[in-house]
């Protein structure tokens, strides 16, 4: 974890905000540019197509394809292999260790993530959770002490009203017990939400809704006029799932809440992670996962993590 509040100036807020428009917008531009979709269809017979979907012309009946070579073909799903029966639960569990020891100094620190999904039907619940601690003892000092003991969690419910169109609620918990204002913050919110882009490998999906965010702990938090208050806000959320092949999956995601205290505070979580399996099973897996936050409301504002896993995926 890196900690630059003592290095950027007091003109990092809008920066920060600029940062935000541009991670939300390049979301949107990925998604865009991921609508020609390339794909390819396993007949019964045995035989493969590969193709471009044409998207606004596929049925429920009938996939529309554009092949390089034969043209548009329309293939009824009747004539396709059915996909493997749907399985409601997933479980992903992912941990890493690390540790040096140069002449008398010494560390080592430990990070684990935690996903748990449920698909059924129309509704979605999704629970995942983060988990950082290192600790370090320097030449001459007769005990370790704490240099990250961090991590959130996060529980999603959310509800599909159409083809596109869905409702959630959902809640977020950060926790940084190095913090001097603001060790813990909490988020909850409602709205609706919308599939920009979706087929088999890809999902754009972008929500807005009302929201209420609370900080507090903190040696430095009872003389602070905001820290252990609650205030409403607005929360937006840009989310990228891709899934193109058995060996990759890409999850990019960015939360901005705007607290309305004193103007508008900002919490921004941006979070990337990178699985890679390596036997094509979508089991085993390393991922490398980074998470960027930038909070107002807390003291440092700055917290950024980066890791490298191993793991393992059921369902």
């Amino acid at each position: 974890m890196e900690r630059y509040e003592k290095i950027w100036p007091t003109l990092i807020t809008g920066r920060v905000l600029k940062t935000s428009a541009l991670l939300t917008a390049g979301l949107i531009c990925l998604g865009a540019a991921a609508q020609a979709e390339t794909v390819t269809l396993e007949l019964r017979n045995g035989d493969k197509l590969h193709g471009e979907l044409v998207e606004a012309d596929t049925t429920d009946s009938t996939i529309v394809l554009d092949h390089p070579v034969l043209g548009r073909l329309s293939i009824p799903k009747t004539a396709l292999v059915p996909p493997p029966k749907h399985k409601p639960w997933k479980l992903s569990l992912s941990g890493g260790l690390s540790g040096s020891n140069t002449d008398d100094d010494f560390d080592s620190g430990a990070t684990g993530q935690l996903s748990i999904s449920y698909t059924q039907g129309a509704d979605e619940v999704v629970l995942q959770g983060r988990a950082e601690y290192e600790v370090s003892r320097d030449k001459g000092e007769s005990k370790a002490g704490t240099d990250t003991n961090e991590g959130d969690a996060e529980l999603r419910y959310t509800r599909a009203l159409g083809n596109r169109l869905s409702a959630y609620a959902g809640t977020r918990f950060n926790y940084d017990t190095l913090n001097k204002i603001g060790t813990d913050t909490f988020v909850g919110s409602i709205g609706l939400g919308y599939d920009l882009f979706q087929n088999d490998s890809t999902r754009f999906r972008v929500s807005l809704g009302p929201s209420v965010q609370s900080t507090w702990g903190g040696t430095g938090c009872e003389a602070d006029p905001i820290c252990g208050q609650a205030y409403p806000a607005t929360t937006a959320r840009a989310e990228l799932q891709w899934n193109p092949n058995s060996v990759m999956k890409l999850s990019v995601t960015n939360d901005y809440t705007g607290a309305f205290s004193d103007g508008i505070k900002t919490n921004n979580v941006f979070s990337v992670a990178l699985k890679i399996f390596p036997m094509g099973n979508e089991r085993l897996f390393t991922s490398l996962n980074g998470q960027l936050i930038y909070n107002e409301l807390q003291t440092p504002r700055i917290n950024n993590s980066l890791s490298m896993q191993v793991g393992v995926q059921l369902d």
